[in-house]
């Protein structure tokens, strides 16, 4: 099998690539260069910008199927970033559906289209565009929804929650946290109670390769643990994780400020359909997280 996988260079896209077996042809496509890539993955620079080159590769290549992965930017949710990605995307699909005979596409979405603050999120419930960046992403959902349904071809489209794991950039919530325990200093949290479901990186990596390897019905599936954890709760995960004195997370809790956030993945339809639950609680992914921190100093 060919496979295409943009954003190799990224967070996710790293750890993605360990996933596929040594007989599938992967095809790694970035702005970035990539080190210590597999022998089976044959890797292409190119700017999703101005794609003509690429395009050009993948018609002689003619991909089975794609895990499109690249959103350039993060964390800027304005409105020129998120148009940008948008018609990168949905060039992308056209190129790889119309003219290179793919017949499966993978693609990453995100909690924040439910828009809501509170509660479990199905995949059924009713979505909102809150922002620029959930606009484009809808209207990419919406785009490879329709481009599949007019070709005959699989489109997935996945949700993950709160993603962390090493490699995570830093403006993050956990690299924030773990950076200012190291230099001993109070971490900045304005609401040390809101929660999230936090989903580890190679968990998600799990999802991914599952959705794209087997025969699925098309459409949404949420990644996330089901499960959240509060701000204070992850400070004093690290604390213990990282041999720190116990006292910043008790702080946080002692604030009383009430939680402003509170939403999880119903993951009941990606456990059924895609055979997969996140394996790795939080304080494991934690611990994962510091041992490759402290490797690196």
């Amino acid at each position: 099998m060919k496979i295409l996988v943009t954003g190799i260079a990224g967070f996710i896209g790293q750890r993605l690539i360990k996933r596929f077996a040594a007989s599938d042809e992967i095809v790694a496509v970035d702005c970035r260069p990539v080190d210590g890539l597999p022998e089976n993955v044959r890797f292409i620079k190119a700017d999703l910008n101005d794609p003509s080159a690429l395009f050009e590769s993948l018609r002689a290549i003619r991909p089975d199927s794609c895990i499109h992965l690249a959103w350039e930017g993060i964390p800027d949710f304005g409105f020129e970033n998120s148009q940008r990605n948008l018609r990168q995307g949905t060039a992308l699909f056209r190129c790889l559906v119309e003219e290179c005979g793919c017949r499966k596409i993978v693609a990453m979405g995100s909690c924040l289209e439910y828009g809501k603050a509170f509660g479990p999120c199905r995949e059924d419930d009713p979505v909102a565009a809150s922002s620029y960046f959930v606009w484009a992403k809808r209207a990419l959902f919406d785009f490879g929804k329709t481009l599949a349904a007019r070709n005959g071809i699989s489109f997935v489209w996945t949700r993950p929650f709160y993603v962390y794991g090493p490699g995570q950039r830093g403006g993050s919530l956990i690299p924030t946290l773990a950076e200012a325990l190291k230099t001993g200093r109070q971490p900045a949290v304005k609401a040390p109670y809101n929660a999230n479901d936090f989903i580890f990186i190679d968990d998600v990596a799990e999802a991914l390769a599952a959705a794209l390897l087997k025969d699925v019905p098309m459409g949404i599936y949420n990644l996330g643990t089901g499960r959240t954890a509060p701000v204070w709760k992850v400070c004093e995960i690290l604390e213990k994780a990282m041999g720190c004195e116990s006292r910043y997370a008790a702080e946080m809790k002692r604030s009383g400020i009430c939680a402003a956030t509170d939403f999880w993945a119903d993951t009941a339809k990606s456990e059924k359909v895609l055979g997969w639950r996140a394996r790795t609680d939080i304080e494991e992914g934690i611990r994962q997280y510091v041992k490759v921190l402290e490797a690196k100093e």
